[in-house]
């Protein structure tokens, strides 16, 4: 395995239990399409409507964006997009998703494939015992020229559900869109 694959899903892993944001530092966005640039494309997804937006300077370098609405208690639900390259298949991907949770002791899932405006990707989830209790996150992977897209969801276990339709609204809105070269 690769460090630079080693740290992304570290970083996936990890971001949400770390990138804990203040209400007052984010600015709250509407529903407008979230977007990271690559060389010819941009991949986008919507957030749920009146969640923040976390200050993209204090994310981990393959994080490119991060919203956070508003739970019941100290940890915020959050969305994160992560993009990394990664030569390989899907499968590829996912063995070492599976390794890395293995060696943390992290129950991984794969939950099979989901949807989304981009084409289909791969859908799984985790469960682990934080500062803040138990969290339940679940990711959305695409792998497409030579980049691995990572859409993660995460909120506190017993909150999940209460954010399950506005996770799965925004997982399916990833999309990309071709930069249009003038």
């Amino acid at each position: 395995m690769n460090i630079n694959n080693f740290f992304l899903l570290l970083i996936i892993i990890m971001c949400p239990l770390f990138c804990h944001c203040e209400e007052t530092t984010l600015p709250q966005i509407n529903p407008e399409p979230i977007h990271a640039t690559q060389d010819t494309m941009t991949v986008q997804f919507t957030p749920p409507t009146g969640w923040l937006s976390a200050d993209t300077k204090t994310l981990p370098k393959h994080v490119y964006y991060m919203v956070v609405g508003k739970g019941k208690r100290e940890f915020p639900p959050s969305i994160n997009l992560g993009i990394a390259p990664f030569k390989g298949s899907l499968k590829d991907y996912l063995k070492i998703v599976k390794s890395i949770n293995d060696a943390q002791g992290i129950a991984w899932k794969d939950l099979g494939s989901i949807r989304t405006e981009a084409g289909m990707a791969s859908l799984s989830q985790v469960e682990m015992h934080t500062q803040w209790g138990e969290i339940k996150e679940m990711h959305v992977i695409l792998i497409k020229d030579g980049s691995a897209y990572i859409l993660t969801a995460a909120a506190l276990k017993d909150e999940f559900p209460d954010f399950y339709k506005e996770f799965f609204k925004s997982m399916r809105s990833l999309r990309f869109e071709e930069i249009s070269k003038s």
